[in-house]
């Protein structure tokens, strides 16, 4: 697996390419890091959001420790298997 940790909503290209299907541009969207750090930003700014509450980060510190769970997520699926 590689850094990203792939695509986050894989498409089933034979799918899209059966007889009948409509054709259209398919993209394979977000990575998989991505969405992880848009889901732990999401749960920090819930916890958070205002900037006099305990545990506010700045938007670029919080960006950036979202992306680090992201990839200790990713780290840990790769290591157990997931």
């Amino acid at each position: 697996m590689d850094k990203s940790g792939g695509p986050a909503f894989p498409v089933d290209r034979e799918h899209m390419e059966a007889p009948g299907y409509e054709s259209r541009t398919v993209s394979d969207g977000m990575t998989l890091r991505q969405w992880y750090a848009g889901m732990a930003l999401q749960g920090m700014l819930a916890a958070c959001a205002h900037p006099n509450a305990l545990g506010y980060e700045p938007p670029a510190s919080a960006a950036k420790t979202a992306c680090e769970y992201a990839d200790a997520l990713i780290a840990e699926d790769a290591r157990t298997g997931g």
